[in-house]
């Protein structure tokens, strides 16, 4: 794929590849100079995608076939994921904005092509400090957004968003480089919503890109990874990083922060990332983290914690307990 000569066009850079979209600005990623693009983004009807056979782990709203993805949003459009290097869309209708086009596409579009690409993908965030990386997961609603923004302010540098890439040399690649917080956390942090941009239109969570955060542009070796967990009542503050007893207990777990499990199961790449995560988590520490609740009281805690040696260091506490028998 050429260089594009339209101003309609234009390049980014993301995951380690070149993205070329048409008449989308693709405004949250960085730009690109390169002459030829890995990746073309662009809108087709749908009427001239091929057909696709339906699929075991299709949905009313998905489809997945061999190097095939079709996810249907409601209220947004249609996306076509295929071949690890081309993203098709169409508008649900002319109201629909761009921005909210973005936030599906840079999301499980963008999740989907990797994965057709043969990555592994996390659902999570990646950031860096002193040249090494660590990868705080989770479902949605856990508090990954609001921890990688605490860390930031502890000086460390957001590497990727929502999506974590992981190459099979463990180096993290830099991602999509914004954070997105919901309207109570921005405030705590002391930020105003009416200066930030809405994810979606009519609701309250907002992107922060740009001078907003600090970037991390260079793969990193990834030196933990972090589960994170809501917190309950603690009765041993250093219960806050604990290690699941297993070798197959961990990869399990580390299966279902995938990110989009049925993606991966529908595009059959299951088994190369249960065996990527049984290798990953062998020379990688993996810890399931509790921060303090409220912005004060964890950034007091991150602040007196060092999260890249806090894994490695509860992992070795574990291996020694039940060395010695101690529950």
């Amino acid at each position: 794929m050429k260089r594009p000569d339209s101003p309609s066009e234009s390049l980014h850079r993301s995951f380690g590849l070149v993205w070329r979209s048409v008449a989308l600005n693709l405004a949250e990623l960085p730009t690109a100079k390169e002459e030829t693009a890995d990746v073309l983004v662009q809108e087709v009807n749908e009427q001239y995608w091929p057909y696709l056979p339906p699929g075991p782990h299709d949905t009313p709203f998905l489809q997945m076939g061999s190097g095939d993805l079709r996810l249907t949003v409601d209220g947004v459009g249609r996306f076509r994921v295929s071949g690890g290097d081309r993203i098709t869309w169409q508008r649900e209708n002319v109201d629909v904005s761009d921005q909210d086009l973005r936030t599906f596409l840079l999301g499980s579009a963008v999740g989907a092509l990797l994965i057709q690409r043969g990555m592994l993908v996390l659902h999570g965030n990646a950031l860096v400090k002193d040249g090494q990386a660590i990868v705080c997961l989770g479902h949605s609603g856990a508090g990954k957004s609001t921890l990688a923004y605490a860390l930031m302010q502890q000086g460390w540098r957001l590497l990727a968003d929502d999506l974590v890439a992981i190459a099979p040399d463990g180096l993290v690649l830099p991602g999509l480089p914004r954070i997105k917080l919901w309207e109570d956390a921005a405030v705590a942090f002391g930020l105003d919503p009416e200066t930030l941009i809405p994810i979606r239109q009519g609701i309250r969570k907002y992107l922060l890109m740009g001078d907003r955060i600090e970037r991390a542009e260079q793969p990193a070796p990834l030196g933990a990874l972090y589960a994170i967990e809501q917190d309950y009542p603690q009765q041993d503050e250093g219960k806050r990083i604990v290690v699941i007893p297993s070798q197959k207990g961990r990869t399990l777990y580390l299966r279902n922060l995938a990110y989009r499990p049925r993606f991966v199961r529908g595009l059959a790449q299951e088994a190369a990332n249960f065996l990527f995560l049984a290798r990953l988590q062998q020379t990688v520490p993996f810890a399931v983290l509790s921060t303090p609740l409220g912005i004060q009281a964890m950034g007091n805690w991150l602040g007196q914690v060092d999260l890249l040696e806090a894994a490695a260091a509860a992992t070795e506490k574990a291996s020694v307990a039940d060395t010695v028998g101690v529950s």
